[in-house]
């Protein structure tokens, strides 16, 4: 049932087509954070297209619905409605070889005694879970631990991920562990980004990755890189804007040099699809000061004339493969 609980919340977002930041969850996410990424379901949830996406799921997959149906009148919980940010946050450790330390706040509104109710009381979830109190918190606990391990903090906010990840925010939120309030490098970061974004995110380059850049001859602009923040929307034109701080202003040219021989690249491969090299073609990029700065703008009326052309391309090439668009072209 656990799994089943999951797959429904997973379902939800993923029918969407789409995983910033309150002052409150700053407070539950540790210290050790580096990559912090945000996903406004609420905002997603209210797209035309997106409902529309929805419904037309649920009517090709009538089981799913049912059993979408039967898990929210049980647990009290309807992700289309009742989510409404999921903040992923991970840490650097993981690069290097460390236990990951990572996980989702999911923040929205949980029934948990229901919730739990439902999990101990289906036999199928015994064979994969236990629900038990750990230090005061409800936790779904795998019997196979590499399975998603899950907490609920409150009746607002539940976090899943590896046990490291849900332990640290545990620590944070009973006030045994330090907080990103602390970070003062990421937190810097974080006040830059656009918190009404539809998603939104920025991250600092842990050492090691800077390392293996400065060996990489074709990566090696980006060991001069400190951070990125970044933002999408796609409510009505598509737009994405990725930021990178250069640690020094000797090192911009190099590292605008490399970003234009990427885009210059990207190009080149999207040739194949005019449709996608109409988009790609809108990329830029530019500086001020150390930070460079990446823009795609596609106006709304293009965004659904590149959409119509590309499915008409697969429309021709479905016909052209005997009804199997991935089957390979003659």
């Amino acid at each position: 049932m656990f799994k089943k609980l999951m797959v429904t919340a997973a379902v939800a977002v993923a029918l969407t087509g789409q995983a910033l930041f309150a002052a409150d969850i700053t407070k539950v996410i540790p210290e050790d954070t580096d990559f912090v990424l945000r996903i406004n379901v609420s905002k997603i949830l209210t797209l035309p297209e997106v409902q529309k996406q929805i419904n037309e799921g649920f009517e090709k997959q009538p089981e799913q619905k049912k059993t979408y149906e039967e898990l929210k009148t049980k647990s009290g919980f309807d992700p289309l409605k009742d989510i409404s940010n999921i903040t992923l946050f991970s840490s650097g450790k993981a690069v290097e070889g460390q236990e990951a330390l990572g996980g989702a706040l999911i923040e929205g509104k949980f029934d948990i005694e229901k919730i739990v109710k439902v999990i101990q009381e289906d036999e199928s979830a015994a064979k994969d879970v236990s629900v038990t109190k750990v230090d005061g918190f409800n936790c779904v606990v795998p019997k196979n631990s590499k399975e998603g391990y899950g907490m609920f903090l409150n009746n607002e906010c539940v976090v899943v991920g590896s046990q490291a990840g849900c332990d640290a925010v545990k620590a944070v939120s009973l006030g045994k562990g330090k907080a990103l309030e602390t970070n003062k490098a990421l937190i810097g970061i974080l006040n830059k980004v656009d918190t009404k974004a539809t998603l939104s995110g920025c991250g600092l380059l842990p050492a090691s990755f800077k390392a293996k850049c400065a060996q990489n001859p074709n990566a090696a602009a980006l060991a001069n890189i400190d951070s990125f923040f970044f933002d999408f929307n796609n409510d009505q034109n598509m737009v994405f804007n990725l930021n990178a701080e250069v640690d020094k202003a000797e090192n911009v040219n190099t590292v605008m040099t490399s970003v234009n021989g990427y885009i210059a690249m990207i190009k080149m491969f999207s040739a194949q699809l005019p449709e996608v090299q109409e988009a790609v073609n809108m990329l830029t990029a530019t500086n001020e000061g150390t930070t460079i700065k990446l823009n795609l703008n596609i106006p709304a009326a293009k965004v659904a004339e590149i959409k119509a052309k590309l499915e008409e391309r697969a429309k021709k090439l479905q016909e052209q493969n005997g009804g199997d668009a991935n089957a390979p072209r003659q």
